[in-house]
């Protein structure tokens, strides 16, 4: 049967790690049927001679969360090869958000992509609060890439606090509302969990009361994954938790830096959790 595309002559580098070879790619229906010397005629020919043929690029730090409302296409990323794209990075997620609060959650974005921040929320349907119903409306979208997306920790911080998020340290029922809504977030398909710490000169940390969120480390059946963040330096890691052991790691290879930590989750699935919240003081 003849492939609906073929794509010949190109240089293939497959991702595998080994190196790159002259070959044919058939394509049949959305999947790549055949790579090798094609004989037979595609019913669509692309001579990719002098050009390098790959899988599609994986973006694993972005910062797509608002624009992929507004733009279908991933734009200017497919224009580099690039065909998944992880956002929710460096702590800044549009959600969860109160709806009386989005100008919390678009001052994060703002400063990560210089958009102005009317502009922004301007483009975003705000048809979500909780981080489940943001992984819903993404879902809905046209979009040309794929994403996936981390729940971020000043998203979720000022969800629970408020404006006190900004002063004051969170006390036992505000992280029991975090890690509440974190692992909703999991459980719905977030891929992870997503933290930074603002450095001022000289090193000290920023603001007045910032806290590392220690009661999201550890472990938690329920949603059967580990999780952790890292602490500033010299800080106590509790549970005695894997974080420690990456910490260990980190002179030999690099970042992540100190403070800045992120999960993974094993499972692609999405669920159907939602999430409850008791009234904010």
């Amino acid at each position: 049967m003849a492939h609906d595309l073929v794509i010949r002559n190109g240089t293939v580098v497959d991702g595998s790690g080994l190196g790159s070879y002259r070959a044919d790619v058939g394509v049949t229906g959305d999947r790549i049927a055949e790579v090798g010397r094609i004989s037979g005629r595609g019913h669509r020919e692309i001579d990719a001679d002098g050009h390098v043929v790959t899988p599609g690029f994986v973006d694993g730090h972005t910062h797509m969360d608002a624009q992929v409302f507004w733009d279908a296409t991933g734009s200017n990323s497919c224009w580099h090869g690039v065909t998944s794209a992880v956002m929710g990075n460096c702590g800044f997620t549009l959600a969860p958000v109160r709806s009386d609060e989005r100008a919390l959650v678009v001052r994060n974005l703002e400063r990560a992509e210089d958009i102005d921040p009317a502009a922004l929320a301007a483009g975003i349907d705000w048809s979500f609060e909780t981080f489940p119903e943001y992984l819903d409306a993404v879902d809905g979208l046209a979009k040309g890439i794929h994403f996936a997306a981390n729940i971020g920790h000043s998203a979720l911080r000022t969800w629970a606090m408020g404006e006190r998020a900004f002063e004051e340290e969170a006390d036992a029922d505000d992280l029991a509302l975090m890690a509440g809504q974190l692992a909703d977030a999991l459980r719905a398909g977030a891929i992870g969990f997503s933290t930074s710490q603002a450095l001022a000169v000289g090193g000290s940390i920023s603001g007045n009361a910032w806290s590392p969120p220690m009661v999201l480390s550890g472990s938690d059946t329920s949603v059967g994954q580990i999780y952790f963040v890292l602490a500033p330096s010299g800080a106590a890691l509790p549970f005695g938790c894997r974080a420690a052991r990456l910490r260990r790691s980190m002179p030999s290879s690099g970042p992540p830096l100190p403070g800045s930590g992120a999960i993974r989750s094993p499972s692609p699935f999405r669920g159907a959790a939602k999430s409850g919240r008791k009234p904010r003081r």
